[in-house]
């Protein structure tokens, strides 16, 4: 049991490390081509800072092809750094300085995320995501980048840019930080299975528990720096964004790779408990646009209580 639990550790850790890998890259390449923050905060990053929980998706799904159904894993995962980052993230962010939103972010993106919860929750009322559906999610995230007006712009600035090498040299460390990422996930997800079983538990709790917390973090470092440098529009940018990317990208991407079995535990608490906590954020800034330390505390306690329940009570 130590063995696994540490070389699940071990490859959360590399998990992280992989996707600083490739986060540092796309952010140099995207301050080069003069990107705005906003569109950073909402797109690159939150694509980025998603890789490990992408990552864990394709290696939970490569799996099912084998005949190992690991969709508690994928899902719980997913679900599980979705709920720490809206509750927990959000909360340590507000306690250290007051985040500030505006109506119109709220209208659009925040709307978009919980609209994109709800689809979620439709496709996984009859207990399966299969791969139509898991296509039409990743559908409606690159709707969405190409509704952010960007992603024509990005790519005609590269075509066009005078410092094709450098471009090209930043783009070398892409697959080296995707291969990390991929044999890394495949640790996590091997591990995760071998506990599950010595603890006689289900694959959604450690997903949900252990792993969503892990792979989290990378979300928490993005928002405390985009923080210390006072752009408060990113921080915020990053967990919606994220919390957009995920269950569009992240549950479409490993549903087109192998048909999710969905639990009753996820899809009657864990996903419930994920839209609850998304709308309570969200009146909290619909009333001042902003979060202050009283929320942030609630916030996080509400996290506490969910992690209690999900442990203690629905195993």
């Amino acid at each position: 049991m130590i063995k696994e639990l540490g070389l699940l550790i071990v490859g959360i850790v590399v998990l992280w490390g992989s996707a600083e890998l490739l986060i540092r890259s796309l952010q140099v390449i995207a301050k080069r081509l003069r990107i705005s923050d906003t569109f950073i905060g909402l797109t690159i990053l939150s694509v980025g800072t998603t890789l490990p929980e992408l990552g864990t998706h394709i290696a939970s799904s490569m799996a099912i092809l084998r005949g190992t159904d690991l969709s508690g894993i994928a899902l719980g995962t997913n679900i599980g750094s979705n709920i720490f980052q809206i509750t927990v993230i959000l909360g340590i962010v507000a306690l250290y300085m007051t985040v500030y939103s505006n109506k119109k972010f709220l209208d659009n993106d925040y709307l978009i995320m919980l609209a994109s919860i709800a689809l979620l929750f439709v496709f996984a009322t009859n207990g399966r995501i299969n791969r139509f559906e898991g296509f039409f999610l990743a559908a409606c995230y690159i709707v969405y980048l190409w509704r952010r007006g960007n992603l024509e712009h990005f790519i005609q600035k590269i075509e066009h840019n005078k410092h094709k090498r450098w471009l090209f040299l930043h783009a070398l460390v892409i697959p080296i930080g995707i291969a990390i990422l991929y044999f890394s996930a495949n640790i996590v997800v091997e591990n995760a299975h071998k506990l599950a079983v010595l603890w006689n538990v289900s694959h959604s709790l450690i997903g949900v528990v252990i792993i969503g917390f892990g792979t989290a973090l990378p979300e928490l470092a993005a928002a405390i720096i985009a923080l210390r440098r006072k752009s408060t529009g990113m921080s915020v940018g990053v967990l919606v964004g994220s919390n957009i990317t995920n269950p569009l990208f992240g549950v479409g991407i490993g549903a087109l790779i192998s048909t999710y079995t969905v639990s009753d535990k996820i899809l009657h608490f864990d996903m419930p408990v994920w839209f609850f906590v998304s709308v309570v954020a969200l009146l909290f800034f619909w009333r001042k646009l902003k979060i202050e330390k009283r929320e942030a505390a609630l916030l996080i306690l509400l996290y506490l209580i969910y992690a209690w329940v999900r442990i203690f009570y629905i195993k």
